[in-house]
């Protein structure tokens, strides 16, 4: 059957035709949306792409993709950018306010631009608001949660991105001074720090402490100890831990201890005022004596941390690393360190510790299982 030339063009166009409507099905949904992507600059500089699914108070929700969905908490939020619109977060006081900057036109011009100032966040997000009893798992940290997971059960959101603080670094120095006359004369001296660099994913933790104490011109006590620990946040709640401690005690003849230690760890408490987490992981210990005799050994870490704020002005902390050893079920270590920090103002407190090192198979000679020190210290905050 020969084809005509103008059935051969009614064939290509009729081919033609439905390959156009072949090809705007499946996208036609992006064409006929309204909603456009939110990009959200936290104050460290990240950026974060999503589409808002619903807020409250303290916490944004964002969905990523069909099954991710992740929280940010709004005192991590700098800038929110969509459409013809820029939502700038204002921080003051542990209070958020929001300025709205609106294009009514196709540009941003002064002209055109209308700003708005507004302290309710149903002004921004009026249709996502959810009310205030709205439930999601109560954990923190990343979520990737799928949407059949998220169900309302009467309570606030108590989840977040991240527990990143408005300063990229923060943490303490204290130090403090003794002097004892009379009968027997003695000097002690301790210097403590821990500074803290946390991100929405990862965190850093920088730990020393000095203790040095003369009684005439022997020392009684001499020891050094430092500690670096990084976290990776997988979940709300899980994330991954690596831990390096060196030790040098000069009384114990100890050169050197190097403990290192990987492991995961879990929040089972993630509050403003109260958090709780353990590890647990798998430990090498190395360890240098002044006669060069050293030991190594292969065991596990335990680690249980608590920090409580009571009041606003007093602190409460304790943490606890339990490490035994794999050959030998006598060869354990305990060290503690738990006190309470009273703030004088913002910058400014009084701190009263006690540490306790526990070895129940100690490596010198004439050395105490048990080194407990009470201490007593004046620290500055930033």
């Amino acid at each position: 059957m020969e084809v005509t030339g103008k059935q051969f063009i009614r064939r290509l166009l009729l081919t033609y035709c439905l390959r156009i409507v072949l090809f705007l099905v499946p996208v036609w949904p992006c064409f006929t949306t309204g909603a456009y992507p939110e990009e959200i600059q936290t104050i460290d500089g990240r950026i974060i792409k999503g589409e808002v699914v619903n807020t409250d108070k303290e916490y944004l929700c964002l969905r990523q993709e069909p099954d991710r969905i992740v929280f940010i908490e709004w005192r991590v939020i700098k800038l929110i950018s969509r459409d013809k619109e820029i939502i700038i977060v204002n921080h003051v006081d542990d209070k958020h306010t929001f300025s709205l900057l609106k294009a009514n036109t196709g540009e941003f011009s002064a002209r055109d631009i209308q700003l708005i100032s507004t302290v309710e966040i149903s002004s921004i997000y009026p249709d996502e608001t959810v009310p205030p009893r709205f439930f999601l798992p109560q954990e923190n940290g990343i979520s990737m949660y799928n949407d059949d997971k998220v169900k309302t059960k009467g309570s606030n959101v108590a989840a977040a991105i991240a527990t990143q603080q408005e300063k990229v670094w923060s943490g303490n120095v204290d130090a403090g001074f003794s002097i004892k006359t009379g009968n027997t004369e003695s000097i002690a001296t301790t210097v403590k720090s821990n500074v803290k660099r946390e991100s929405v994913y990862d965190e850093y933790v920088f730990s020393t402490f000095y203790f040095l104490e003369k009684q005439g011109r022997e020392k009684s006590a001499d020891e050094q100890r430092g500690t670096f620990k990084y976290e990776r946040k997988h979940t709300m709640n899980f994330y991954s831990v690596y831990q390096e401690s060196l030790e040098h005690d000069e009384i114990e003849k100890l050169s050197l201890r190097s403990i290192s230690s990987v492991g995961g760890g879990y929040r089972f408490i993630n509050t403003e005022k109260l958090k709780y987490k353990s590890e647990v992981g798998p430990s090498f210990t190395y360890e240098r004596f002044r006669d060069n005799i050293t030991d190594t050994r292969a065991g596990a870490r335990f680690g249980n941390y608590l920090d409580w704020t009571i009041i606003p002005s007093i602190q409460y902390y304790f943490k606890v690393d339990y490490l035994p050893q794999l050959e030998d079920s006598e060869d354990w270590r305990l060290e503690s360190d738990t006190g309470m920090r009273f703030a004088v103002n913002k910058s400014i407190s009084l701190n009263f510790g006690w540490t306790n090192d526990y070895d129940n198979k100690p490596g010198g000679e004439d050395v105490k299982r048990n080194d407990a020190k009470v201490i007593g210290t004046l620290g500055y905050n930033f």
